[in-house]
This record gives structure tokens, sequence and C-alpha cells, in this order.
């Protein structure tokens, strides 16, 4: 018998080329989500599918699949306080949110909420 896992498209952007893609996120559990593949996306389509008006948060992992991100490559991420994702990119040890302009030093995730939405 076939069992559909829930998934969501969690948006996330790079902080080399200052570009948006999408990051698949399987449910493998309660509270536990497993990044399983990245693709590039154009912003204005990924608010057309939805991708930013639903939320994940708990802990967070990613498959062995996971590619990273498809314009550089890294398989990490910072998630800004202000809900979304970005490269984690320093310059001079401070990060910049690509989606709010948000600057500082970085902390551990702590399992808080990030902006996702439906994998239909």
């Amino acid at each position: 018998m076939y069992e559909e896992q829930e998934a969501v498209v969690v948006l996330c952007k790079c902080g080399e080329v200052h570009k948006t893609y999408g990051i698949r996120a399987a449910k493998i559990a309660p509270r536990q989500w497993s990044f399983t593949w990245a693709f590039p996306i154009k912003e204005s389509s990924a608010k057309r599918e939805g991708y930013d008006k639903t939320s994940i948060g708990g802990d967070i992992g990613f498959s062995g699949e996971y590619p990273g991100c498809p314009y550089c490559g890294q398989r990490g991420f910072t998630a800004c306080s202000c809900g979304h994702l970005n490269c984690t990119v320093l310059k001079n040890g401070i990060f910049s949110c690509e989606w709010c302009g948000a600057q500082g030093t970085l902390e551990d995730y702590t399992g808080g909420a990030i902006s996702a939405g439906a994998d239909l």
C-alpha cells in the first residue's frame, strides 16, 4: 500500500548570485523534515504556486540525495528572523538576509518556523 508523504517547498535565496530557489521538504515524522532536492525558481512563479503561504518548524535534516543550492552548491543555509532561508554567505563575519536586508552574526537554529508552501 502506498502512503503519500506530506511535502512542502521552502524558498531560499542564494547570497552569492542573489537568486531564489525552492527546496523540497518531506515530512518524515511529527515536527521532523528532510530536505530532499532543490531547484531554481522565479519569485513570481513561487508566489503563484503559493510556496510563500505555509511554514514548517522542528528538526530539519538533509537526505543523502539533497544536491544543495542550484547556484552556488552550498548544502547549508541560514534561517533569518524574518522566517526565510538564505545560503550562508558571510562578509567580514556578518550575514545579510537576501529577503529583508537584516544583518548580524549567526546563532544556531532553534526549531522555529520557516516559510514554506505546499508541494502538490
